[in-house]
């Protein structure tokens, strides 16, 4: 009697054993499941999340300037919940701009372009607090031998480190006066 007994209670415990297991794997499934969609919608709420704005100061995104440089004032703005660190670039877009006067970009040429702060001092990134706005320098320069009397297109841009698929950016367009004529 008591070998009957005890085989009844090994196979319910091997029973008991099977439905964990198998009820773990059916867990674990679920869990991964579970993960997986939370990393995604933590992903995607955190991409949505991301905002600013890049503007030039008073809208003044055409200037000419002499062959000696001159600068531009644009502020970032992070209108995001939380704070972020914005990495800021440049690159000349010649080839794919319209110059404001309506001429040709065909004979566009290049310029150097320096992000400064208000102390000029050089910056690459900039860290802001949710709703915070700084005010921050393009230097432009023109480098020796530049022909004179031609435009140059500059596409500048702020991308999130928070969201590094989110950035803002707007054109600054740039003539480089003779300074004979002008």
């Amino acid at each position: 009697m008591r070998t009957t007994t005890n085989l009844k209670k090994a196979v319910k415990f091997v029973n008991n054993c099977k439905f964990i297991f198998s009820s773990k794997n059916l867990f674990k499934k679920k869990l991964l499941t579970f993960l997986f969609l939370l990393i995604t919608a933590i992903s995607v709420a955190q991409s949505g999340s991301c905002s600013a704005s890049l503007n030039v100061e008073n809208n003044g995104n055409i200037r000419s300037t002499p062959l000696d440089g001159t600068y531009y004032s644009l502020i970032l703005t992070n209108k995001s919940s939380s704070a972020d660190t914005f990495v800021l670039s440049s690159k000349n877009i010649n080839s794919s701009c319209v110059n404001t006067d309506g001429s040709s970009s065909a004979t566009n040429v290049t310029i150097n372009t320096d992000f400064v702060n208000s102390e000029r001092n050089s910056l690459s990134e900039i860290n802001l607090s949710a709703g915070e706005s700084v005010n921050f320098y393009i230097h432009i320069t023109v480098p020796a031998g530049t022909s004179t009397q031609k435009w140059s297109c500059n596409k500048i841009t702020a991308t999130s480190k928070n969201c590094s698929s989110y950035a803002v950016d707007t054109v600054l367009h740039t003539y480089v006066i003779n300074p004979v004529n002008d």
